[in-house]
């Protein structure tokens, strides 16, 4: 819960007005959201969480580019417009060291956590293309790493090699299966890891978690990008990856109903054709020759992410009960069958769409 002796610090530095009302807002894993309302206005207020990201890089990364979309004059073109501070920054240290920020809730805008059609995936597609288009007019060299190794596959699977090794014996026996399918795939890890740090491999300026549920869709206008916290250098293998992870699946994270999870050609099609289509001239060919590779490595390490975190107790994202990390892992697992299973098709679709 939020600590209400803190919210006149906090937007006293933002606004001028006190909110009538504060509470919990969206499903994020990391940052502490809230819908907060004044007698005037509605906000979306974050706490970031410090313990996930390096803030001094974020917090430069972001009035970077902040500050080229104004030079721009794109300003609330690509995402919802942040309320400055008095001292005119984005964020706010307040008296107890936590960071925040407030931006602008728009009323006609909703998040989804599963494309309900496939005009939204699409929609979807060119909203985080166009952004990524953006970004390649940006100097990368000006962007720290807020999280480093974020996109380090061969760190993840590191890391839940380690998890296997530390792991109480009666949560390898819930998770047998999933280490077992885990363990017989690093493979696609590995390959991975070989590919990005490859010294020929174009490194560019990237959202780095381009999930669904980061995009705003509006009524009768373009949707907007929202989470920007790992804008940073990486590279558009993973954020399209994510991109197929998070939509094509047509079922919740965390669907204990495996039946459901199926990856859905008809959503990939539109979803490639989205997001390539702004930034196909672009791309080199170590982007086009990986892209497959790009979507196997990033459902497979955040299969094993939320594994890694059951087997040493979740204690990193946010859980409703103790198998909710290994029913998440379930469904990262079917989900990379099914791409697996559709690797022709796929092929064939971008083959189509980046002539």
């Amino acid at each position: 819960m939020l600590d209400e002796s803190n919210i006149e610090d906090i937007f006293s530095n933002f606004s001028k007005y006190n909110p009538n009302s504060i509470k919990p807002y969206g499903s994020g894993h990391i940052n502490k959201t809230y819908l907060a309302e004044t007698k005037y206005n509605k906000y979306i207020l974050q706490k970031v969480n410090e313990n996930v990201f390096d803030l001094k890089s974020l917090l430069n990364n972001y009035e970077v580019l902040d500050n080229y979309i104004l030079s721009q004059g794109l300003s609330g073109k690509y995402y919802p417009p942040y309320v400055k501070t008095s001292n005119k920054q984005i964020h706010h240290i307040d008296s107890k060291g936590s960071c925040w920020r407030l931006s602008e809730f728009l009323d006609d805008s909703t998040t989804y956590q599963i494309s309900p059609s496939i005009n939204i995936t699409h929609d979807a597609g060119i909203a985080m293309g166009k952004f990524q288009k953006l970004l390649n007019g940006i100097d990368p060299e000006f962007f720290s790493p807020t999280i480093p190794d974020f996109h380090n596959p061969q760190r993840r699977l590191n890391d839940y090699l380690y998890a296997v090794e530390k792991a109480k014996s009666q949560k390898k026996e819930k998770a047998a299966g999933e280490i077992s399918f885990a363990n017989s795939n690093t493979i696609i890890a590995e390959e991975m890891s070989s590919i990005v740090n490859a010294n020929h491999f174009m490194h560019k300026l990237t959202h780095n978690d381009t999930k669904l549920e980061n995009i705003l869709f509006r009524d009768n206008n373009y949707p907007l990008v929202i989470d920007l916290d790992t804008v940073m250098p990486g590279n558009i293998l993973f954020d399209f990856g994510d991109m197929v992870r998070s939509i094509t699946s047509i079922a919740k994270e965390d669907e204990k109903n495996l039946s459901k999870v199926e990856f859905n050609i008809d959503h990939f099609q539109a979803l490639a054709r989205g997001y390539f289509t702004p930034i196909k001239s672009n791309l080199h060919d170590d982007e086009k020759n990986n892209i497959y590779s790009g979507i196997l490595s990033v459902i497979y390490v955040q299969g094993i992410r939320f594994l890694t975190d059951f087997l040493l107790g979740n204690i990193y994202y946010k859980t409703s009960c103790e198998n909710h990390n290994l029913d998440r892992t379930k469904t990262q697992f079917k989900l990379l069958q099914g791409v697996i299973s559709k690797q022709s098709e796929i092929a064939t679709i971008l083959d189509e769409i980046l002539v």
